[in-house]
């Protein structure tokens, strides 16, 4: 492993270990497994890999660096720059205002711990935050409170209800102390060695009004369930009284937005189209996932590189690409925390290996849509060269149609694809809406938003468990001032290019 100079780097453990946390490398030397035994990475650990975190390997990265620097008392190492270099691979020193990815990351994580803690953490008995504002972990005791015979809410200790119960009060004692210790174990490693006594044990206050709390506890439940009880036969009553149309789209948006699986809308990134053009070079994947491209201005020794640097590294969209996201997240099928809106160059590998995705945008602003070269009948070109147009190449084309689809020679027309594909390990959804221009773009988002438009296609592309097979869609429309007028098919396929 190379490693740069004095910088400690996440590390992978080897693929044969059952282990799945990272190590964290300082020259060479392993230090992060010495915190194996400490409760609070155990209960770190749990949230790492469960289903909570959606098997995103950043997310669980980030969460067990911060735990692992918290431990340590060296939470110093907890800032926004270090978790940048650390967990990202970011450069040291990189402007943290410009890339945003932490931010955007520690939301994400908030949410996932929460949702680990309402799910397969239930019957956690301690609690890990992130507070707001920061992003050094806390571990407090989880207050939870049951319900006593006369319907009060007490906390759910044993021994406060064994005598009104006629349990074995000593039995019940000595639950409740062990659960005490094991709490204590974790909020403070160093008390485990001296467990509670029933002489030293808190007591809790049973002055406290519990029939007024119980009272609004049951008014709050009322609330909800009537608010509830109107919500769902609301949705229930569209979708039974949905046209075939609307149905159809029901269907395609409930494969890319789920209950289990992170949905990352990504628009464009027009700083790198902004910079190609005065440039006149194409970003490959690999040097837009690395940032190579803008360093490789500088060795080159290309006229006026610091301020085409500058402007490469500023993080533009178009108003296209956000009414699109936007109208996406006010769809009934969205799922609000498990949907993400990530920029283009804080996607990551994994997200499209473990989530949904709708990339939107060309190959000439959102790269990562030459992953799925080989899925696609068109391809977007850019050529540099003003006798060789750019465009959406046809590379199977049919009796009848072109080869390429451009808007050179005739401004007044523009082109857009809209493409549903499996993610790269077949165990989800990519959505592809690009353009040639913003009007390209538009006319594709415009053709996508109707149900009436999508559903002969859908209904070819419907399989026999109601899914739909992997479709293209080549969208013509007129380009008047940049906005596209009606949208309309030019070319349609169903399945894979054949030899996939």
């Amino acid at each position: 492993m190379n490693l740069e100079s004095g910088i400690p780097i996440l590390e992978p453990p080897s693929k044969g270990g059952r282990d799945l946390a990272p190590r964290l490398s300082y020259g060479g030397r392993i230090a992060w497994y010495a915190n194996a035994d400490d409760p609070r990475w155990q209960l770190a650990r749990r949230i790492a890999t469960s289903r909570a975190l959606g098997r995103s390997r950043l997310l669980s990265d980030f969460l067990l660096y911060i735990v692992d620097r918290h431990i340590c008392n060296r939470e110093d190492d907890i800032t926004e720059q270090q978790i940048g270099v650390m967990v990202f691979r970011r450069a040291r020193g990189y402007d943290s205002n410009e890339d945003n990815i932490v931010r955007s990351y520690a939301r994400n994580l908030r949410k996932r711990i929460d949702e680990y803690f309402e799910t397969e953490g239930k019957d956690e008995t301690v609690l890990l935050e992130i507070p707001r504002g920061g992003y050094a972990p806390v571990f407090s005791p989880r207050q939870v409170h049951a319900n006593t015979l006369d319907g009060s809410l007490v906390a759910a200790d044993p021994t406060l209800t064994a005598a009104g119960n006629g349990g074995d009060s000593s039995l019940q004692a000595t639950r409740s102390l062990e659960n005490e210790e094991r709490t204590a174990s974790v909020l403070s490693p160093q008390l485990a060695a001296a467990p509670l006594t029933p002489g030293n044990r808190p007591v809790e206050n049973q002055s406290t009004p519990h029939r007024h709390r119980a009272t609004l506890m049951l008014c709050i439940g009322l609330a909800m369930g009537l608010s509830f009880s109107f919500i769902r036969p609301l949705r229930l009553l569209r979708q039974i009284t949905a046209s075939p149309a609307e149905a159809a789209s029901h269907r395609l948006w409930n494969q890319l937005f789920s209950q289990d699986r992170d949905t990352f809308i990504v628009p464009s990134d027009d700083g790198l189209i902004i910079m190609q053009g005065l440039t006149e070079r194409p970003v490959p994947l690999a040097s837009y996932i690395v940032g190579s491209y803008l360093t490789d201005l500088k060795r080159d020794d290309v006229p006026g590189a610091p301020l085409i640097i500058k402007l490469g590294a500023r993080r533009f969209t178009n108003v296209v690409d956000l009414d699109l996201a936007a109208r996406l997240a006010q769809l009934q099928e969205a799922v609000p925390e498990r949907m993400m809106i990530r920029y283009a160059r804080d996607l990551r590998m994994d997200d499209l290996r473990t989530g949904n995705a709708i990339l939107i945008g060309s190959d000439e602003s959102n790269p990562w849509i030459q992953l799925f070269h080989s899925q696609l009948h068109l391809c977007f070109r850019f050529d540099s060269e003003p006798d060789k147009p750019s465009g959406f190449v046809n590379l199977y084309p049919h009796t009848g149609e072109a080869s390429i689809y451009s808007t050179k020679g005739q401004e007044e027309q523009t082109y857009g694809i809209i493409a549903y594909l499996p993610n790269l390990t077949n165990s989800g959804h990519v959505l592809i809406v690009a353009g040639l221009n913003t009007a390209g773009t538009q006319a594709a988002a415009a053709f996508l938003l109707d149900p009436s438009s999508m559903m002969p296609t859908l209904q070819r592309a419907r399989t026999a468990h109601g899914g739909f097979q992997p479709f293209e869609l080549l969208v013509g429309a007129g380009n008047v001032a940049t906005n596209a007028s009606t949208p309309h098919i030019v070319i349609e396929r169903i399945g894979l290019p054949q030899g996939r």
